[in-house]
């Protein structure tokens, strides 16, 4: 049930050049085209109906970005329930997972910190598991707090290694949605910086052509088809693929993600954006 909640995040990165890895180092570049970007995106909420085998719609899920009171920093929040029988079955189980994101020097959200929140309410008891990352550039760490059901674990620390500065999910997804990373054409492979599991990791991305839409998700010739590898425990994945397809507005309209252990494939279908009102 966690990737079925975790699904709608489509989160992509993008970069400018085939078999590449995304420059991490500052440019003082011009933000003003970068701000107007992003300021297209605030406001905007996305919600999702998300299914596995038969059944369309076990859960929910909201997606949203929106400006701090900090100059220049961001909050991308997504938001995940189960509903109906699915949601007595996970015990009503709620996750949220959300972003503080810095518009940096050279032109990209950088995460400052990252929450990852799960919710279960077992009669009149809510058991939570609460993980917070905080993102320190200046000693390239990344330090991990837990707290389950009120019970904080010691803080630890990782190093991010010597390579560029990692992309978090949420982060990754708006900086590729707002074109801060470059264009993608089709036939494109890319790979991203990225952390899990205490170490330096990555996004491995490939855009599909018209002619491979059809091995990845149901979708039609327009709009962009885009195939992820990422670590597979993620989405506890057999293999960490999924695939998204972005229509010509770059939005994220269905997502699949591929052989997730206990489920097969869950995919996730936009139902609502707030900016068609």
């Amino acid at each position: 049930m966690k990737a079925a909640l975790l699904i709608c995040m489509a989160f992509l990165s993008g970069i400018c050049g085939p078999i590449g890895l995304a420059n991490a180092s500052p440019s003082l570049a011009d933000t003003r085209p970068v701000r107007r970007a992003l300021d297209q995106l605030c406001g905007e909420t996305l919600i999702y109906d998300i299914g596995f085998l038969w059944f369309d719609r076990l859960a929910v899920g909201t997606f949203s970005l929106e400006k701090t009171d900090v100059p220049d920093r961001y909050r991308a929040v997504l938001k995940a329930q189960t509903m109906g029988v699915a949601a007595w079955l996970t015990s009503h189980r709620v996750q949220r997972y959300a972003s503080e994101l810095q518009l940096s020097a050279e032109g990209t959200l950088r995460p400052v910190s990252h929450n990852a929140d799960i919710y279960k309410t077992v009669g009149n008891t809510v058991k939570t598991r609460l993980k917070h990352w905080a993102y320190d550039y200046t000693n390239r760490q990344v330090i991990e707090r837990v707290t389950r059901n009120g019970r904080q674990r010691k803080a630890r620390h990782y190093s991010m290694g010597e390579g560029p500065f990692p992309y978090d999910i949420l982060g990754a997804f708006y900086n590729f949605r707002a074109g801060l990373f470059g264009p993608l054409r089709s036939g494109a492979e890319y790979r991203i910086p990225a952390f899990a599991k205490g170490v330096p990791s990555s996004i491995d991305i490939s855009v599909l052509g018209n002619d491979r839409h059809s091995e990845a998700v149901d979708s039609p010739d327009d709009g962009l088809v885009v195939k992820v590898t990422l670590d597979p425990e993620v989405f506890d994945t057999g293999d960490g693929n999924l695939f998204i397809w972005f229509d010509n507005t770059m939005r994220p309209v269905r997502v699949v993600v591929k052989d997730v252990i206990g489920l097969g494939d869950v995919r996730a279908i936009l139902q609502f954006d707030s900016e068609d009102e």
